[in-house]
């Protein structure tokens, strides 16, 4: 998987491509960690590349996203294919996630 993040107004816009697992969970934390650390606490994660997520990478995004909360941020998620957005449901995290259909759809949502 590879990670890349760049800001765009008040978000950090964090692209992500390729596969989701264990193996890349811990970089996916450490991506988190050094945003809170700048205070980058409003981030959006760009998922139209992930074409696969498992437990650990589910386990790092409820991770990431308590860490950003605590910190008074937020997460938002876009992009979801519909396999992955699919995986999102039968773990009823759709229901803690903030998800758009794009990165300017979540922008755009203030």
């Amino acid at each position: 998987m590879s990670i890349t993040h760049n800001q765009e107004g008040v978000f950090t816009i964090v692209s992500m491509a390729g596969r989701f697992d264990a193996l890349c969970a811990r970089e996916f934390k450490s991506v988190i960690s050094l945003l809170l650390e700048a205070d980058k606490k409003r981030i959006i994660l760009d998922m139209a590349q992930v074409n696969f997520i498992d437990s650990s990478g589910m386990g790092a995004l409820v991770g990431g996203l308590r860490g950003v909360a605590k910190e008074g941020g937020e997460i938002r998620i876009a992009g979801l294919i519909p396999e992955v957005h699919t995986i999102f449901e039968l773990t009823r995290l759709h229901r803690i996630f903030d998800i758009y259909e794009t990165t300017a759809a979540a922008l755009a949502a203030g």
